[in-house]
């Protein structure tokens, strides 16, 4: 049995800095290079010392089989003075009953409902556009994504105005959330711009959560079947008493960034590739067909293979790029002992672009996800919503945004790419987003 003193540590590290500039400058490339350096790589963040685990079945002791040995890192501990305590940074018992809680709102007939809403706001989005004006493609999606979260969390409340305002602060959220976590706790305290930023967006947003939820009380005949509904319906098992408005505003903060960041960045992805794919964008907007009257149902879009297909081929080449966890006691892991209170994590994007598990890992290919393809993925090589206990607790309802919102466009729209198009990639929010993605729609003839 292996000491953690025999883990290799990953080339590049400076006095001091450790690999924060190799984090800064080259995220995704250093990510992916460690798959050469063992299925367990020690990475340096200042001084302290940061396990990284490359081999999907040790991805999955860590999710799954040994999981209790295992509570949240350092990233979700750091998020909690901005984020407080939602389901998105908590551990623990208090965990467990926010998700017995938050999963009461995304059962399938829920998902169902709220294919309403999605299918809705994707109307909207649709009507503004022009043929032949450019649209910033990721912009207009996260303003689609927090008018779905809001109305699905809720039921419709949430006025045009405030939802204005979620989208100038979220965005400044989701960048503080993603960046202050890899900086000494020190940094929370010093007059930065970027600190002072953060703390300025988080605070304008949790006084319109504060007033939104403050508002629904007494009105759960209106929203049964809504997050906020739920929540508030939520009795503390030790007490009995409902929970406090904090916590509930924890919560709804928590899902409004879980929907309005990943979610948007996948889709921006998705349609990028299909503009550089034209066989690909008519072979999927041929399975879509023309818009219905309505919105379609689960059943419909389980019905549409190569869709899902090219959602499943953006979350695989466009995922979270790093996950933390903390070991809570001694555990082995690939033949190390690593101690308890050891901080670990592993990167989904460099798990999903490993070409010992996938054959041309850069290329997006949807037609690898079709039955008779001869590939799949390998065991747990394949995890865009995390796994064990702390798996995404709204991946199903994720998917069915995704799904929804690549109909209800592709009924309507063909998106092209403009001559002399240049586009970047932003590591500043949880999945890696394209930067001056602007593409030129043309209604479907």
């Amino acid at each position: 049995m292996n000491t953690i003193r025999d883990v290799p540590t990953a080339p590049g590290g400076l006095p001091g800095v450790g690999h924060l500039h190799r984090l800064v400058r080259h995220r995704l490339r250093f990510l992916e290079s460690l798959r050469q350096v063992g299925p367990l790589v020690r990475i340096r963040l200042g001084t302290a010392p940061v396990y990284v685990v490359t081999d999907p079945a040790l991805v999955h002791q860590v999710q799954s089989s040994k999981g209790r040995s295992f509570g949240r890192g350092k990233q979700f501990q750091r998020m909690v003075p901005l984020l407080g305590h939602g389901v998105i940074t908590s551990d623990g018992e208090l965990y467990h009953r926010q998700r017995r809680t938050i999963q009461k709102a995304f059962t399938p007939a829920h998902i169902e409902r709220h294919l309403v809403a999605i299918h809705r706001q994707a109307e909207k989005l649709c009507a503004t556009w022009e043929d032949g004006r450019p649209v910033d493609v990721l912009h207009a999606l996260k303003g689609l994504a927090v008018a779905v979260t809001a109305e699905t969390l809720f039921s419709g409340r949430m006025t045009d105005q405030v939802l204005a305002q979620l989208n100038r602060v979220l965005p400044v959220v989701e960048k503080a959330a993603v960046e202050r976590p890899m900086m000494p706790k020190v940094v929370d305290r010093l007059p930065l711009p970027f600190v002072r930023r953060g703390d300025e967006a988080m605070a304008g947003m949790r006084a319109v959560v504060a007033e939104a939820v403050a508002a629904c009380r007494g009105q759960s005949s209106r929203s049964e079947g809504d997050m906020v509904a739920c929540l508030l319906a939520a009795r503390d098992p030790d007490t009995g008493r409902p929970l406090s408005d904090d916590l509930v505003c924890d919560e709804v903060i928590a899902m409004l960034i879980g929907g309005a960041a990943n979610v948007p960045a996948t889709l921006a992805w998705a349609w990028f590739h299909l503009a550089l794919r034209p066989g690909a964008e008519e072979r999927m907007l041929t399975e879509i067909g023309v818009p219905a009257d309505g919105p379609p149902t689960m059943a419909e879009l389980n019905r549409m293979p190569y869709t899902r297909a090219v959602m499943y081929e953006a979350m695989r080449l466009h995922s979270v790029q790093l996950v933390t966890q903390r070991t809570t006691a001694a555990v082995e892991l690939g033949g190390v002992m690593l101690p308890c209170g050891t901080d670990t994590a592993y990167s989904q994007h460099s798990l999903h672009t490993d070409p010992r598990f996938c054959p041309r890992p850069a290329a997006f290919s949807p037609e690898r996800w079709l039955p008779g393809s001869g590939w799949e993925p390998a065991r747990h090589a394949f995890v865009p919503f995390g796994g064990g206990r702390f798996k995404c607790v709204g991946d199903n309802f994720a998917c069915a945004v995704m799904m929804a919102t690549l109909v209800a466009v592709g009924g309507r729209w063909r998106l092209h790419r403009p001559p002399g198009l240049r586009v970047g990639v932003s590591v500043r929010e949880p999945v890696p987003s394209p930067t001056g993605l602007s593409l030129v729609p043309r209604h479907r003839s």
